[in-house]
């Protein structure tokens, strides 16, 4: 016992020294050239940050939603809380870029706010997957917005532009075309089969 008090006493001590320690250190001057981004384009990442987080949110409603037991569709909550996960994680890369480029070097409080979901329930597997095409859709056209700011004239930030354009482009379209799919096959089992067509296609989503 008196050599586990000596040891928290010890970290006690340990801790506050280091706390100490790091309240006087100042921030060194560094040379900024490298900090180029113009203020538009760290303007416009910010909001499709902000984009991709409240899409993340509002699959988690969906996944939530289709996990109820009066509800009991595995299949559509699997793939909307999947989907939530990819839309958090793109969030998170556009964070790690802007750290990368050096513009969350002050605070960073105000990048993110806590989105309001719009909507909580559906009326059946379809209107759902109608929603999260127009989602995506939506989150596409933000994306476009963000290259369209950030390319041509005197500011072309070629290195964001490509960026975006060669991995977040080509993932949105190919996800759109995806859910357009699904969404096809889905209403044509209703149109033959009604609730059991749903039923079947959540055991194969």
């Amino acid at each position: 016992m008196v050599k586990l008090i000596a040891s928290l006493l010890i970290l006690a001590v340990v801790a506050q020294a280091y706390a100490d320690f790091k309240c006087s250190l100042e921030v060194p001057e560094i040379p900024k050239g490298w900090i180029d981004m113009n203020q538009k384009c760290i303007a416009k990442m910010r909001h499709q940050i902000q984009e991709e987080i409240n899409a993340s949110y509002q699959y988690l409603a969906m996944g939530a939603y289709f996990a109820r037991d009066t509800v009991n569709r595995p299949g559509f909550a699997e793939h909307f809380f999947k989907a939530a996960k990819e839309e958090r994680e793109h969030g998170s890369k556009l964070i790690e870029y802007l750290s990368m480029r050096g513009q969350l070097t002050d605070s960073i409080t105000n990048l993110i706010t806590t989105p309001t979901v719009a909507k909580q329930e559906w009326r059946n597997g379809a209107a759902a997957l109608e929603e999260a095409l127009e989602l995506e859709t939506k989150v596409t056209r933000s994306i476009r917005d963000v290259i369209k700011t950030c390319e041509g004239g005197k500011d072309n930030d070629y290195h964001l532009v490509d960026y975006l354009t060669g991995v977040y482009l080509e993932e949105q379209l190919h996800g759109q075309r995806e859910l357009a799919g699904k969404l096809t096959t889905l209403k044509k089992m209703l149109s033959t089969h009604g609730e059991l067509g749903e039923f079947l296609f959540d055991k194969n989503l």
